[in-house]
């Protein structure tokens, strides 16, 4: 494989991956170490190589878990390597509003669009209800499966809840979510800056060029608003885990025992 610049330590050196990262080394609050090369976060995997395939090959992977719409997933399809389960689950409960479909926008759509309040009721209702992340506990429960990798679009709102998700099943703190969170505004810098120069090209109003801008970024303040959320309905993120996906504190037990090292 050529050699990629990589913009932090845990991101796989692969020519086509998109914030493609690991999770390992990410401590719980026990102090055990998340496995390295077994929980991976991603965007799109649609401009994977040959040659990226061939190392992914390498690792055990078993599953691919896709967040994204239909029309998002028909417009750039996953590459797709021996060996392993895809499977497209969307995780947008705003569909209907907007997703990262880029080639939908204009400036006559965008003119209109809101991205505070957009950015706000995403992650206000990522969380619940989201059969998306149902499936994700169900796979991470499977004492058979081996690496995952979970994306959407650029891995960072579908995906950094699902990620989210599975620190705070690890046991993981609410800083170290949100550090795992904010280290996309890092890695996702070179595709983000690709994004927006393409977009440029095509929008005249500087409105709609900044509400992507915004919506592209990673920010505290958007994690910080599923979390809040999720403290308003439940009261703790124990409570969240146990009554929206059944992870009991015995389930959570075996699947710590499963990702952390001993």
């Amino acid at each position: 494989m050529a050699t990629t610049h990589l913009l932090h330590a845990s991101l796989l050196p692969l020519q086509g991956g998109i914030n493609f990262r690991d999770q390992g080394g990410r401590t719980a609050l026990d102090g055990r170490k998340v496995k390295p090369g077994l929980l991976l976060r991603a965007g799109s995997l649609d401009r994977l190589t040959v040659d990226d395939c061939q190392y992914l090959s390498q690792m055990p992977l078993t599953h691919i878990i896709d967040y994204r719409d239909s029309d998002e997933v028909k417009l750039k399809p996953d590459v797709i390597w021996q060996g392993v389960q895809y499977d497209n689950v969307p995780a947008n409960p705003l569909t209907d509003d907007v997703n990262a479909n880029f080639a939908k926008l204009s400036d006559e759509s965008l003119a209109k669009f809101d991205a505070v309040d957009f950015m706000s009721r995403l992650y206000n209702q990522l969380p619940f209800d989201n059969r998306a992340y149902r499936h994700l506990t169900q796979v991470i429960q499977q004492p058979e499966s081996g690496a995952l990798v979970q994306h959407c679009a650029v891995g960072k709102d579908r995906t950094g809840i699902g990620s989210a998700l599975v620190l705070l099943t690890l046991g993981a703190d609410r800083d170290t979510v949100i550090e795992d969170y904010m280290l996309t505004e890092t890695t996702l810098a070179s595709f983000r800056d690709e994004m927006m120069a393409h977009l440029a090209i095509h929008l005249n109003e500087q409105h709609g060029i900044d509400s992507l801008s915004y919506v592209m970024s990673a920010k505290e303040a958007f994690i910080g608003t599923a979390l809040k959320a999720i403290d308003r309905r439940y009261g703790n993120t124990d409570n969240w885990l146990e009554q929206e996906f059944g992870l009991t504190a015995e389930k959570r037990a075996k699947i710590q025992d499963k990702y952390l090292e001993s």
